[in-house]
């Protein structure tokens, strides 16, 4: 295997010496926070990245990881929107990074903590990015007492795709409550006892705590989660916290996708312009042992459609599945070119 697969690279090694990643995401891991940072008890401090990282799998985004010290405008000028996974140690100068990227037309995601401590690892009195998102602590971390938080609609909006027949939706396990906000998105519904089944209602069943802190400032768009979001869908498994990721995600990066890949089963993909043109890799991580890394068996997982947008004036000649080693038929239209991966 080891001299049929290095036969294999060196004859299509030119589609793997990479010039720049085509992501339009960019997912900044903050060292700092994973070395210093103290989670609420029972939590552990790699789940917030974990749970936003099989958001972004599974809603199949294209994204970069950006280095919490590699946050200046020659790098993030290229992403039209930044996630930060509960990057709660943040310096007043990477803030002020953060909000340049912002008043430039960037977007933001933030949940729980994010910005509350400074680099050394100080508790700020409030948020670092408090007046980006325009959110202020109003309280200290609230966690379960049986059941967590929920989330009441307020009204309609985008990151809600797909939640219909309901008021409510799940909260997290951990929330830091903010002040109020006009005309807010979804309301924190306290949780309350699960046991026992008598007492097992809202007793408080509406309030003015924001669940979601929305805002649109020009051509930028944030969203801030008060509660731990990314890090309760990753240790529960449930499917409406990652609908509410992606459909937060996909909303603030907005249409222009670089790359849509649509069909069956659990995919991650990586694009990059080559020394030979584009590279499209997909990985099919369909299996049982997903999260365990131990592939037991192969599932095919049918054909991939792919949309891919190019940058202007970039005339595609020929399409080949390397692997297959074939050619594939493709379609160009402008700057944009279609095909599907049997």
């Amino acid at each position: 295997p080891g001299r049929q697969f290095f036969n294999w690279l060196a004859k299509h090694d030119r589609h793997f010496v990479n010039k720049r990643s085509i992501a339009n995401l960019g997912v900044v891991m903050g060292q700092r926070t994973h070395l210093f940072y103290r989670p609420p008890s029972g939590a552990n401090v790699s789940d917030y990245m974990n749970g936003l990282y099989y958001a972004l799998v599974e809603g199949r985004f294209l994204f970069d990881f950006v280095h919490e010290d590699d946050l200046g405008p020659e790098t993030l000028k290229k992403y039209s929107a930044l996630l930060l996974p509960n990057t709660a140690l943040l310096s007043d100068g990477q803030c002020g990074q953060l909000r340049a990227y912002v008043e430039a037309g960037g977007s933001l995601l933030a949940p729980f903590e994010t910005s509350m401590f400074t680099d050394r690892n100080q508790r700020r009195p409030d948020f670092g990015l408090a007046d980006v998102f325009g959110i202020h602590q109003a309280g200290n971390i609230t966690g379960t007492n049986g059941n967590a938080y929920y989330a009441r609609i307020m009204r309609p909006h985008p990151i809600l795709d797909g939640f219909t027949g309901t008021n409510w939706i799940p909260g997290a396990e951990f929330r830091l409550p903010v002040t109020p906000v006009e005309n807010p998105v979804l309301t924190v519904v306290p949780g309350y006892v699960a046991y026992p089944p008598e007492l097992s209602y809202p007793p408080i069943p509406r309030t003015d705590e924001p669940a979601v802190v929305i805002r649109e400032q020009g051509r930028s768009r944030l969203v801030y989660f008060p509660g731990d979001v990314e890090r309760t869908s990753w240790r529960s498994g449930h499917t409406d916290l990652s609908r509410l990721l992606q459909n937060s995600i996909r909303w603030l990066a907005g249409p222009d996708a670089p790359v849509t890949i649509a069909g069956d089963g659990v995919i991650e993909s990586f694009a990059w312009e080559t020394e030979a043109g584009f590279a499209l890799h997909v990985l099919n991580y369909t299996n049982p042992a997903m999260h365990k890394g131990s592939i037991r068996r192969f599932y095919p997982i049918g054909p991939q459609k792919v949309r891919m947008k190019l940058p202007a004036a970039r005339k595609v000649s020929r399409l080949e599945l390397l692997r297959a080693e074939k050619d594939l038929p493709f379609r160009q239209t402008n700057a944009t070119i279609e095909f599907t991966i049997p």
